[in-house]
């Protein structure tokens, strides 16, 4: 299996190819103010964006009047950078990952929750460590800055531990998890395929996966302030047809799997699995996931715990406001 949240630079390239929108492309006014012109949108590679691949693929952008154009940037870095210079005007990554862009001036608001991890991303450990309390004092293969290590301190968190309990050792995830399989690390925060790879080893086991911390890894997609302000009506098409999307994976699942393989180049089977380890969320799961402006759901205080950690890390100099970065509104509405 693959398709995972890469922060592997791939088609960094491509990221220059996209066009700023420019002059005036729009019909109607207001609530109905729309945008003419082609959406730029991007992800990582990334199983869990099923909908996205399918909105694609299905022509279902079309169907409710859309241009967009979605292409794979690997590297988030690159994304953001691409959206706060409006080469981008949406992007799917972690909530996590937006909390820290939105705190150094990223003006990226979450418009919808996709999915969240439960048993695609983990913790390896030998054999002889059999509770996060024993990580106390371990040295720990992790991503810095990255989902894994927001993933590692929230366990850590959870079990009374801190990253000052650990020494890390930065390597990108997917390395971490090839480097534990191959035994020359005694624990790793990973994702699949690492998971099921360790389990099969003589050696080690998953320690905690993200199975028994269900909230902890969402990803949402959020687009520009700006042209949320300007095309709500836009917005609101857009929305329409991600759902339609996702019921086109619900009712079409053979054919869906399918189509989502091209995209991240799995076969239909290992997209099955990959489905396995986490929950794409319907339109009714989605609203509860948002909440509203006057009654949060857990993307906030997933983006706050997130906003917090980064600064408690020193990798912002201020938590990001969760009141403005997510809108629950078009979620309200579909």
């Amino acid at each position: 299996m693959a398709g995972k949240r890469s922060l592997l630079p791939l088609f960094i390239l491509s990221v220059i190819a996209f066009a700023a929108c420019g002059g005036p492309q729009s019909t109607g006014s207001g609530a109905s103010a729309k945008f003419t012109g082609t959406i730029n949108i991007a992800s990582s590679t990334w199983t869990g964006y099923a909908p996205l691949y399918l909105a694609t693929s299905k022509g279902i952008w079309a169907k409710h009047g859309l241009n967009v154009n979605f292409t794979d940037v690997e590297d988030p870095v690159e994304r953001l950078n691409a959206l706060k210079a409006g080469r981008l005007q949406g992007m799917a990554s972690t909530v996590d990952a937006f909390a820290r862009a939105q705190s150094q001036g990223v003006p990226a608001v979450e418009i919808l929750p996709i999915d969240a991890s439960v048993g695609g991303d983990g913790i390896l450990a030998k054999n002889t460590i059999q509770t996060v309390q024993d990580l106390k004092g371990k040295t720990v293969a992790v991503n810095q800055g990255s989902v894994s290590e927001w993933f590692l301190a929230q366990v850590l968190k959870k079990n009374g531990l801190s990253l000052s309990d650990v020494t890390e050792e930065n390597m990108t995830s997917g390395n971490a998890g090839s480097t534990f399989v191959a035994n020359r690390v005694d624990v790793a925060v990973t994702w699949e395929p690492w998971l099921t790879r360790a389990s099969k080893t003589s050696f080690g086991h998953v320690l905690v996966s993200s199975k028994q911390y269900p909230d902890l890894i969402m990803d949402s997609f959020a687009f520009r302030k700006d042209f949320i302000d300007k095309y709500p009506g836009t917005i609101s098409d857009f929305v329409k047809a991600y759902y339609d999307a996702y019921n086109y994976l619900q009712t079409n699942a053979s054919d869906a799997q399918s189509a989502v393989g091209t995209a991240v180049k799995e076969s239909a089977s290992d997209v099955q699995a990959d489905l396995s380890t986490m929950t794409i969320f319907g339109l009714s799961d989605a609203k509860t996931v948002m909440g509203s402006s006057s009654s949060h759901g857990k993307i906030y205080a997933n983006c706050q715990a997130a906003a917090d950690f980064w600064k408690q890390q020193g990798k912002t100099s201020s938590a990001a406001n969760c009141s403005t970065a997510i809108d629950p509104t078009f979620i309200d509405n579909a």
